[in-house]
């Protein structure tokens, strides 16, 4: 059970690496196998085909770049706090694993093109807009927010996060990803604080 999920780990792995160089349409299983270091038949014993380890990453993107992100040790903290706790993830693995980012951009393309990648996709987008609404909903309970909409404000709140994307894409040389996250974050607490 162990070594199937190590290899499911080293499979993805490799093909998230792969993905990001060359793009979804340009990649080959054969680039995946060479990357893996594993056998063609070790691939396709655990994906199908491309398309099905292309969605499987989606999930593997989400559990292993940001497993700090969901953590439950945000309980005793105020909603503002756990939004700029949420930030300080954002950073990090911004700092230590750039290539997320550069996948989601990925992610975002092909879920356009591709009615089961935008369902998959549309299932992470889902579950990131109930965590900001449970942080909103949280800080209205505590008094901490003024009474808004949960769902619109959690929106913002997920855009704001979203636009970390562009400093991968366009290398903004102006402001640092820092001053971005952290100066958008405190903007939104302060506008939605009583």
């Amino acid at each position: 059970m162990e070594q199937k999920k190590d290899r499911k780990h080293q499979i993805l792995e490799a093909a998230l690496r792969i993905f990001i160089i060359k793009g979804y349409s340009k990649t080959t299983m054969d680039d995946i196998v060479n990357a893996s270091n594993l056998s063609k038949g070790a691939l396709y014993h655990y994906y199908k085909s491309k398309k099905d380890l292309f969605l499987s990453l989606i999930d593997h993107w989400e559990i292993y770049t940001f497993k700090d992100f969901y953590k439950k040790t945000s309980n005793n903290k105020t909603a503002s706090d756990t939004l700029r706790f949420f930030g300080q993830n954002v950073l990090k693995t911004l700092e230590n694993k750039k290539y997320a980012y550069i996948a989601e951009v990925e992610f975002w393309a092909l879920s356009n093109q591709d009615k089961e990648i935008r369902e998959r996709s549309q299932l992470l987008y889902d579950k990131l807009l109930n965590l900001f609404e449970k942080v909103v909903e949280k800080g209205i309970k505590n008094k901490e927010f003024k009474n808004l909409n949960i769902r619109k404000t959690a929106m913002v709140i997920l855009a704001v996060f979203q636009g970390i994307n562009w400093f991968v894409i366009f290398n903004e040389k102006l402001i640092s990803p820092k001053e971005y996250i952290e100066n958008s974050i405190e903007i939104v607490i302060n506008s939605i604080s009583k």
